[in-house]
């Protein structure tokens, strides 16, 4: 029985690391992290065609659709989950930001569950965005101080979220 706890207990110590890597790669931030995931000097977007094609790809690739489809602010998009018109996009765009080496977009999906999301993107120079962090809420925000505040009270959060 002490062999076997031991090995139990060596496979978790080793396993703990790609745990915490993994949760980092797939969105996953600490809390004390997450609250300051938009932390900086953005500069807002309003329109998806401001959303530069890099982040664009990167979207494509997490939200695992074939294409970059989302509606712009007051336009129509399919806002629930009986389609009525199949040329509408299941997500709109909130707004979204830039800031140095990180870009997030704030957009509400309709469907089955309507809801609010966030992604956060990281962009190195000579690479793909990668996902820094991501969640989702009952309610969109209104503007970026109110999102930050959204994050930080876990109003929006990456428990269970997919984009």
């Amino acid at each position: 029985m002490r062999t076997y706890l031991r090995h139990l207990a060596q496979a978790l110590l080793c396993c703990l690391p790609v745990t915490l890597l993994v949760q980092q790669v797939a969105g996953r931030l600490p809390a004390n992290a997450q609250v300051h995931v938009l932390d900086g000097n953005f500069k807002l977007i309003s329109t998806t065609e401001g959303i530069p094609a890099n982040i664009k790809e990167a979207f494509v690739r997490y939200s695992r659709q074939p294409s970059f489809a989302m509606a712009n602010p007051g336009a129509k998009y399919q806002v629930g989950d009986v389609v009525l018109d199949r040329t509408l996009p299941f997500r709109r765009l909130v707004f979204a930001g830039a800031a140095d080496d990180r870009w997030f977009i704030h957009y509400e999906r309709g469907g089955r569950g309507h809801g609010y999301y966030v992604i956060v993107f990281k962009v190195n120079p000579g690479t793909k965005a990668q996902l820094l962090w991501g969640g989702s809420g009952g309610s969109g925000a209104r503007s970026l101080d109110q999102l930050r505040k959204m994050i930080a009270d876990g109003e929006i959060s990456s428990d269970g979220a997919s984009y």
